[in-house]
């Protein structure tokens, strides 16, 4: 997983096409209302979108996009009182859809929540800025 430092962020996030943040992360897929398993996936954050591949490498084809505009909130998902581990799991809520994801360790599911917040954050600020454009 690659992780990029605050000052090129801020630049390269404003490139398309540029990844602020890539690696694995495990995504919950829930069957029926019991069974739930966690398929790991291979992620991307760039521009408007959060891209996650089918397969578990960056070369695997099937681009499946999260437009980040269209998120309405990111949180932790909080931990059980009888787990002791920290909390590595998050959710993306959108208006069609919640997703829920999961980090090797709580460090890199910060590194995430960070990105992901900066990224929804710009995402929504440029579709405002180009909404009050056309009007």
């Amino acid at each position: 997983m690659r992780f990029l430092s605050s000052v090129q962020r801020k630049q390269i996030v404003n490139q398309e096409g540029q990844p602020l943040i890539e690696g694995k992360l495990k995504e919950k897929q829930i069957r029926w209302k019991f069974i739930k398993r966690w398929k790991t996936r291979y992620f991307t954050l760039a521009g408007n979108q959060l891209l996650f591949r089918k397969g578990k490498s960056k070369d695997d084809p099937d681009d499946c996009p999260i437009e980040l505009s269209k998120v309405q909130s990111v949180k932790v998902v909080a931990k059980k009182r009888r787990d002791r581990s920290l909390p590595r799991a998050f959710e993306i809520f959108t208006d069609s859809k919640t997703y829920v994801f999961k980090a090797k360790d709580e460090k890199n599911a910060e590194e995430w929540l960070q990105c992901i917040n900066v990224a929804v954050a710009q995402a929504k600020e440029r579709e405002s800025r180009e909404a009050t454009t056309y009007l």
